[in-house]
This record gives structure tokens, C-alpha cells and sequence, in this order.
């Protein structure tokens, strides 16, 4: 059983309520997870909420609902390490009539 008492926050969001089959963050305005794009864009603002774990194998499900306006809100999950090594899964607005998914990795800050 997955015990949410044992996730800590890397970043604190604007804010945020946990209970026993929700998780709801509301994050401040431009924050992301992205690191030395060939435009030169990096940030490592976004908040992340991460247990550490030695199980070698493991599986979860996600479902996510978040309100995105603009191109680029985003909403998914991340494997954070550090601001050098992480992966994220997400959703990304795209335009009125459909979102995308994307992940990205980043290994050593690219």
C-alpha cells in the first residue's frame, strides 16, 4: 500500500492538499523542469513530491486533471535524482482542440 506520509517536497508549491486518494498542487507561474535545450533554455523551479525507494521493480497509475490555459501548462510525473537527473512524463497544452504527451530525460544535465 502506498503510504503518501512518506513523500517530501524538493520544492514546495504555491500550495498543495494531501489526502488518503488525492494529491492536488497548484503551482506558482512559470515553473518547469528543463535543462540546456540547443536554445538555451534551462529551468529547475518546478515542484516535485518524492519518496525514495530501494524496491528495484516497481508500477503505479497516475490519473491527472489539471487546468492548463496557456501553451507549455503541463501536468505529469517525474523521477527526480537531481536538478542533472531526472525523467518526466506529462501532458502539455498545445492549443484549444487537443494536449500532448512527451517525456523528456535528461542524464548529466542534458
Amino acid at each position: 500500500m502506498f503510504d503518501s506520509s512518506q513523500l517530501k517536497w524538493t520544492r514546495t508549491p504555491k500550495s498543495y492538499t494531501v489526502s488518503d486518494n488525492r494529491i492536488e498542487i497548484v503551482t506558482k507561474p512559470f515553473t518547469d523542469l528543463w535543462q540546456r535545450t540547443y536554445y538555451l533554455f534551462r529551468n529547475d523551479n518546478a515542484p516535485v513530491f518524492q519518496m525514495k525507494s530501494d524496491v528495484k521493480y516497481f508500477s503505479f497509475t497516475v490519473k491527472t486533471e489539471f487546468e492548463s490555459k496557456r501553451r507549455f501548462d503541463q501536468c505529469g510525473i517525474v523521477m527526480y535524482l537531481d536538478s542533472e537527473n531526472w525523467l518526466k512524463a506529462s501532458i502539455e497544452f498545445e492549443n484549444d482542440e487537443y494536449q500532448h504527451l512527451g517525456s523528456v530525460v535528461t542524464n548529466r544535465g542534458y
